[in-house]
């Protein structure tokens, strides 16, 4: 069975390049959540393998050619796992060049993932995902003043 650790390096080196069996990587009440993507209007949490492979298919599909790399374990226990990684490609919606710095936790399950919790930099994600960058950013309704 394994460890935090050995499912964070095996989350990361798969880099979802297969959505599906990045999902099954995850429990089935598992959960993923990026949660300043929020602030985008753009989901943050998602539960369920389903929902998870949906989640990294919309990812695969903005950065067809992404790559998790300089992955680190900065913290661990048999059941927590925290590392850095990051990444550098090309948006399949502006062509733009994005780069992204992680930090992400993982929380281990019997040998499954429970959770997944990966911030990222809003900003970056407006750039890959806005024809015209944060000019096009809309706040969310229910945010508004």
């Amino acid at each position: 069975m394994k460890n935090a650790h050995q499912l964070l390096e095996q989350f990361t080196a798969a880099s979802f390049r297969d959505p599906r069996k990045a999902a099954e990587m995850f429990t089935e009440e598992g959960a993923f959540e990026m949660p300043y993507l929020e602030s985008l209007g753009i989901p943050w949490r998602y539960a369920g393998r389903k929902e998870i492979e949906g989640s990294f298919t919309f990812v695969r599909g903005l950065y067809p050619d992404m790559d998790f790399h300089d992955f680190k374990v900065v913290c661990e226990t048999p059941e927590v796992a925290v590392g850095k990684y990051e990444f550098t490609t090309r948006s399949s919606k502006t062509g733009r060049i994005i780069h992204q710095l992680f930090v992400g936790r993982l929380h281990a399950d019997k040998g499954r993932l429970h959770s997944f919790a990966s911030p990222s930099t809003s900003w970056s994600w407006a750039l890959a995902s806005f024809p015209n960058g944060l000019a096009d950013y809309q706040v969310p309704e229910g945010r508004k003043a």
